[in-house]
């Protein structure tokens, strides 16, 4: 399926059944049953409140959810991260996502993704969409242990009842990011999946010169890989521009995808007000992505 995030609102502002109602509009209009990422943001609402208006639109619309860090975030300035050496932060990030997985059981979510972390305790944003930065770092093999613990407590906490899964991220030892090389991938655990970042692969491929490496990262994630983010970039910066408005060729990464296996479920996660988008923008891209991934 062909889906989209609810952060090409942002992740600030408005609450997010208002920017999910406003993706089923654009669904409605592509004549697609809609498959929406409930992606980083902010809720105004109660709790239950929340639940009972988005299953009230899925019953409705037939929408399927699925979910993308938390919108159940301890401050506004909060950023998860599981692989933190501070434990006050560790807790609170596991528990974001253990929010996650209680909302997952009651909106009806199968699949669950979320950043593996990163090697540093803390981190802050100068302003939407800028670059995270981190302070007090710490090495990468504690970030490791760190992360792999929180997974295995969160497989536990979510008893088989939703699929998680992991990001890849870019390859930014200055922002220390964590699982971006096709190495990275290897400590795992079984039962975690991978949400591929189309645009994560072909910044990284370009800032480590690596001719291959798509097609490894390919090799080795394809049978983890539950869901899909497409958006596009120059290969300079993580953009997050709609499909066709950057360099990466996205038509051919989803074949040599499909030569391996069908393709997961598609969500497009570009931002709308960083690049001037419209929501015709975002519906026109839907319809082609649609077709690239037909062919």
């Amino acid at each position: 399926m062909i889906g989209a995030s609810t952060s090409y609102y942002g992740y600030h502002g408005e609450s997010i059944e208002n920017k999910v109602k406003k993706l089923i509009d654009i669904f409605v209009k592509c004549e697609m049953k809609p498959y929406i990422q409930i992606g980083a943001g902010k809720n105004n609402i109660e709790y239950n409140e929340l639940v009972n208006i988005l299953n009230d639109y899925r019953d409705k619309n037939e929408v399927i959810y699925t979910i993308h860090q938390s919108i159940w975030l301890p401050s506004d300035d909060f950023y998860i991260n599981i692989a933190s050496s501070d434990e006050q932060i560790r807790e609170k990030s596991i528990n974001c996502i253990e929010k996650n997985i209680e909302f997952a059981r009651d909106i009806g979510v199968k699949n669950i993704s979320f950043h593996g972390g990163y090697a540093t305790n803390t981190l802050s944003q100068k302003q939407e969409f800028a670059p995270l930065d981190s302070q007090d770092s710490i090495s990468y093999e504690e970030a490791y242990n760190n992360s792999i613990d929180s997974l295995n407590r969160l497989i536990e906490i979510a008893n088989g009842d939703v699929k998680l899964s992991i990001e890849n991220f870019n390859f930014r030892p200055e922002r220390r990011y964590l699982f971006s090389r096709v190495e990275d991938f290897d400590r795992i655990p079984d039962k975690i999946g991978v949400i591929m970042n189309i645009g994560h692969l072909y910044y990284t491929k370009m800032r480590l010169k690596q001719e291959d490496y798509i097609t490894k990262m390919i090799d080795v994630l394809t049978d983890k890989v539950n869901e899909i983010h497409i958006n596009d970039n120059d290969g300079s910066e993580d953009l997050h521009k709609l499909v066709g408005k950057g360099d990466i060729p996205i038509r051919e990464i989803l074949k040599l995808i499909k030569e391996k296996r069908d393709l997961p479920h598609l969500i497009i996660e570009a931002h709308k007000q960083r690049h001037s988008y419209s929501d015709d923008d975002l519906m026109n891209n839907i319809l082609e992505l649609r077709e690239i991934a037909r062919n």
